[in-house]
């Protein structure tokens, strides 16, 4: 009999439940004070239940997605990394292409600003060794280039043409040390004779400046052509001083210079088209 009266009270329990639950939701929509306690009441009871259940369900779930859908996840992760690389890749292009066209750029600007008329190329060859101080650019006779013609980029000097054929030129840089032309002190306005070094892309002056001269580490230094070889024009920059000495006898300074223009990684340069007086 016990039982039965537990079992009685339990489904009248269960009924007044459903009761109130469905109550609740008839009046849901006055929402007044009475009814929101109420609603807030019966979200106490039956939250733990709802709770419980996803908790049991919830692992099911992923665990069913899991190995199910493994092979969709691993097709789309490899998709993704596919994705990923073609995007490295045009990463490293672009850079490479902005590079290019950044230097082209700044040639062609030359060609504006200048009175000297100049012929863009692209440098096709580097030194072949070590010892060697020549590029080999992309123009020749058939384009106007001569032999002594000056070569430049946007930064500065570059070198002078020595050979030419009919779609190609060789270019010797500063640093050779059979270069020899005139520079002088942009700040100050001293005039010497510069040289190549031939050792860690330098420049030498070890005549003409004065000893008492105030050269300072950094001071420009830019073109003098007159001095010694009227092929190449006044004041383009030539690169900025590195150190400074005095010669053995101390009645002048000695300068090394560093060139503005990036001799080792030259991809366009100028031709100057003169070949005579360009003063």
């Amino acid at each position: 009999m016990a039982l039965s009266r537990r079992t009685g009270r339990s489904r009248f329990t269960l009924l007044v439940l459903v009761l109130a639950s469905i109550t609740l939701l008839t009046l849901d929509f006055r929402d007044t004070g009475p009814v929101q306690g109420l609603r807030e009441g019966a979200a106490k009871v039956f939250d733990p239940v709802r709770d419980a259940t996803d908790g049991v369900t919830d692992p099911i779930g992923n665990a069913w997605n899991g190995i199910f859908g493994y092979d969709d996840l691993k097709d789309e992760n490899e998709r993704l990394r596919d994705r990923i690389d073609q995007l490295e890749a045009r990463g490293i292009d672009a850079e490479v292409a902005n590079r290019e066209v950044a230097a082209l750029k700044e040639e062609l600007q030359l060609k504006q600003t200048s009175d000297i008329p100049t012929l863009t190329s692209e440098v096709v060859s580097g030194p072949l060794t070590s010892f060697d101080a020549t590029i080999s650019i992309n123009r020749g006779s058939g384009d106007g280039v001569k032999e002594g013609m000056s070569v430049r980029t946007a930064a500065g000097l570059v070198g002078r043409v020595v050979r030419v054929t009919g779609g190609r030129s060789t270019v010797r840089l500063i640093t050779d040390p059979s270069f020899r032309f005139g520079v002088q002190l942009a700040r100050l306005g001293d005039r010497g004779i510069a040289q190549g070094s031939g050792r860690e892309a330098r420049l030498e002056v070890n005549e003409g400046i004065d000893e008492d001269t105030p050269v300072r580490r950094g001071d420009a230094v830019v073109t003098a052509a007159a001095l010694e070889d009227r092929s190449i024009p006044p004041a383009v920059p030539v690169g900025r001083v590195e150190r400074v000495g005095v010669t053995d006898d101390r009645t002048e300074q000695t300068l090394v210079i560093e060139p503005v223009a990036d001799l080792r990684a030259l991809s366009f340069v100028s031709v100057l088209l003169c070949d005579d007086d360009c003063s």
